[in-house]
């Protein structure tokens, strides 16, 4: 932790010495402060647009929230400053720097407030760079000219309460709990791999970022933090843009891809892939046990290593077709997937009540799984000639199958018998998603949405177990331990919300109604057919007040739907480590949390801040739990049975030095307490934190030095916690070729070449410390080229079908150990 923090330090040392090093290159400044003419306050966030003598854009950015401004220039000459906020005049004033004077104070600038005219009148603006809404900060990436060069996660770096680390991992309000959606579309790839998606798109494509700190009833993501919406620009400009990296690391991983756009008169298309190779080396694991149901099996004892290679791959189009200025059709389509293979070994043995070895014997491991997400959307969106008004009918198809092979042979040594067996599990889930929506922005001051949805989940796992007969040498499948599900999940939702927006009071509210029918049948040993019926609301509101100097506070309530997927419901018994077993339960039912979030931000173009203090609650969370039997044999599954409450406070922060030194802070500390509801009379409760600070410098033309670091405090769970743990990455990047060319290396956990994971389990009737080792530091090369032009990207439905409302988690196994 020690080492993180002074990490963190000498790189804002150097950062800080490098920019008064370089200080001379910012001597050609031009600085002032816009006030409202009638008032004299301070306009935040005004539009400043600087224009060089033959009135090309050159710059264009925020005041901050005092009206306050400075920019700085690479030299001398004439320009024109441009100056335009909402409900005033606009005003140019030419400025002129030369040698004797290269700086310029405006002094005071004031803004007239717009008057009534008779007459046609005729208003052409900027879009400022960052506007707040009631649920929603947003970052024009069409009023930075930065855009036309950058890519979609360089402009990530820039919005507020975001922050991308030195290994591209993106976080909300200091979480990584959060949802990206584009043009308010869920999607797949984006969930599985959002760095890879978002370095492969070209900023120039997008038009606004939305970043919603507390998300209304209209999204049903279980517990999320944030969202992020990029939202795309819809000009009619004809074009093409590509763009294609490659990258390869120390363990001998590689990855390509490949973005394209085109958009030719009505029809516009665009793709994007990418595929690699992951390695993990031999990883160690040791675990201690003691059981105080037993005295045969009184102490366990087991040490083992084990490697990864797996190949990952994606695939993503997009095409749409106007059928004239106000009817749109849309589609859209996504792949993941991917395989992997493990090997192990493993020595495991238990001990008596005297410390005599009672039984021993070795595990030899393979794994091969296989996993994927193939889904489609198509959209007609109806719009009108009142702005922003719309009628959208959408339809979406995902399929999610996932094939795991385990085989394994265990040499008993001592009082163990030996086996070979195999399991082989087929599964998959497959959603059906019917959607309409409808929003009217009745007036400035009024604004309604409804809308219907109806899911179809059907989810199947079969699973056949086989053991090898060393007589007949053929294996034979094992009826005793076959088991199928057939589990389908009918949900019918409904929804309305509200906006109230007033000068500086704005109140947001909505309210879901949602019906679910679970129908399934699991057959094993004992047949066994079970049907639920649930009914939900699930209400929100947040209500908004702007203060002075661009500050906000904001208070919500709301409730989270979660359901569980495929892998929690997934009964299918693992029982690749014959004393831990895991298994999923196919009756969960859906948990459901109640979150409470009070908020206090200020936003400037400089200097950002965002402090919230959150409390949540919910008495049927789905936890995974543990039980031990006298035999020594464990085994791990879930059920509704966790009681959590959770008070928390997150912090942000993010300034900027300069032209060249960007800082960004996020700080979480949380309570928890969690406890069982069953007889076990389960309970934990402490304290958690984590902290990390990203410091990104623009040394040189063209060039960034980075470096990030992190630091995570024990995680409270149900039977225990885990390990504290810190990170850190440098990196360092260049651009060639008009910024076409950009070649990045970097090393993560350059001081740590292992990585120690222990979690330990605690239980009336069993205690367990498990200790893990990884290899954590990696040398990362990649480079990338963008060739072709395209001003403008294709139209897509502004609303379309959001399925957020699956529990995140579980594994292939139906259950962790």
């Amino acid at each position: 932790m020690k080492i993180t923090f002074l990490l963190a330090s000498v790189c804002l040392f150097i950062g800080l010495g490098n920019l008064q090093a370089h200080s001379s290159s910012e001597n050609f400044q031009i600085k002032g402060v816009l006030k409202d003419a009638s008032t004299s306050e301070g306009i935040p966030y005004a539009t400043i647009t600087v224009k060089n003598s033959k009135q090309a854009v050159i710059k264009r950015f925020a005041s901050d929230v005092n009206g306050s401004f400075k920019v700085y220039l690479d030299s001398i000459g004439n320009y024109t400053l441009s100056f335009q906020s909402v409900g005033f005049q606009s005003i140019s004033q030419p400025v002129s720097l030369n040698i004797k004077n290269p700086k310029s104070d405006l002094g005071v600038i004031q803004l007239k407030p717009g008057s009534e005219t008779i007459g046609e009148v005729s208003v052409v603006g900027t879009k400022p760079l960052i506007r707040t809404e009631v649920d929603k900060i947003i970052y024009s990436t069409e009023a930075d000219p930065e855009s036309t060069t950058s890519n979609a996660l360089d402009m990530l770096r820039k919005v507020p309460l975001v922050t991308v680390d030195g290994e591209d991992n993106i976080q909300v309000k200091g979480s990584s709990s959060f949802k990206i959606l584009l043009n308010g579309k869920n999607s797949t790839m984006m969930a599985q791999s959002p760095r890879d998606v978002l370095r492969s798109m070209p900023a120039s494509s997008i038009k606004d970022i939305e970043v919603i700190t507390n998300p209304s009833s209209k999204y049903e993501a279980e517990g999320t933090g944030g969202i992020i919406n990029i939202i795309t620009t819809k000009k009619q400009i004809s074009g093409i843009m590509a763009n294609v990296n490659t990258g390869v690391d120390s363990r001998g991983g590689y990855n390509a891809g490949l973005y394209v756009s085109s958009k030719i008169k009505k029809f516009g298309f665009s793709l994007s892939g990418n595929y690699g190779d992951q390695k993990q080396p031999n990883n160690e694991s040791y675990s201690n046990g003691e059981n105080f149901l037993s005295t045969s099996y009184k102490y366990s004892q087991s040490n083992g290593t084990s490697n990864f290679n797996g190949k990952f791959n994606y695939f993503m189009g997009e095409m749409s077709y106007e059928i004239d200025s106000l009817n749109l059709i849309s589609l859209s389509f996504f792949e993941y997937g991917g395989n992997y293979t493990s090997t192990g070994v493993t020595n495991s043995s238990n001990s008596d009540l005297n410390q005599v070895v009672s039984r021993q014997f070795t595990n030899n491991t393979i794994t091969d799984f296989g996993y994927g997400s193939l889904s489609g959307n198509i959209d007609y969106q109806r719009t009108y000639k009142k702005p922003e008004k719309s009628f959208t009918l959408s339809y979406k198809l995902d399929n999610s199958p996932r094939n795991q092979n385990n085989e394994n042979e265990v040499l008993g040594i001592l009082n163990y018998s030996s086996y070979k067996q195999r399991s082989l599990n087929d599964a998959y889930g497959r959603e059906h998603t019917l959607q309409v929506d409808y929003y009217d922005p009745l007036t400035k001051v009024h604004q309604i949405e409804v809308g219907l949805k109806y899911i179809l989940r059907q989810n199947y796992s079969n699973t056949i177990i086989s053991q090898y007969d060393d007589v007949s040498n053929i294996w034979k499948e094992d009826q005793t331990k076959a088991n199928k599900l057939d589990y389908d999940q009918h949900i019918f939702g409904l929804y309305a919300g509200y906006l109230l927006k007033l000068k500086k009071i704005s109140i947001k509210t909505g309210l879901r109604a949602e019906g679910t029918v679970n129908d399934g049948y699991f057959k094993s040993i004992k047949d066994t057919t079970f049907t639920n019926r649930m009914f939900n609301l699930i209400p929100y509101i947040t209500l908004s007040r702007n203060l002075k100097s661009g500050q906000n506070l904001k208070l919500s309530y709301t409730q989270r739907l979660s359901r569980p997927g495929i892998w929690y419901l997934n009964p299918y018994v693992n029982d690749l480590d014959p004393l831990n077993i895991s298994c999923g339960n196919p009756k969960l039912n859906a948990e459901i949390s109640h979150v409470i979030d009070f908020t206090y931000g200020k936003f400037s173009s400089k200097f950002n801040i965002n402090v919230s203090l959150n409390g949540s609650f919910a008495n049927n969370t789905i936890e995974n739990y543990v039980t031990i039997y006298p035999t020594g044999v464990k085994i791990s599954t879930y059920d509704n049975i966790g009681k959590i409450r959770r008070l928390a406070t997150n912090g942000y922060g993010s300034l900027k030095v300069g032209k060249k030194l960007n800082l960004n802070l996020n700080l979480n500390i949380a309570y928890k307490i969690v406890e069982s509801s069953d007889a076990r009379n389960l309970k934990n409760e402490g304290f958690s934190s984590q902290g990390s600070m990203n410091v990104r410098y623009a040394a040189w033309k063209n060039g960034t030095i980075s470096c990030y670091g992190g630091v995570y405090s024990a995680e409270i769970r149900l039977q225990g916690k885990s390990s504290p743990y810190y990170y850190n990455t440098f990196s360092i990047s260049q651009e060639f070729l008009d910024k076409k060319l950009r070649l990045s290396a970097s090393i993560s956990n350059p001081f740590q070449d292992k990585y120690k994971n222990e979690y330990t389990l605690n239980d009336p009737s069993f205690s367990q410390t498990n200790t893990s080792y990884s290899f954590r530091r990696q040398f990362n090369f990649n480079i990338s080229y963008k060739f072709g032009q395209m001003k403008g990207e294709i139209k897509k439905a502004r609303r379309t079908i959001q399925n957020d409302d699956l529990k995140s988690g579980g594994d292939s196994n139906g259950a962790g150990k």
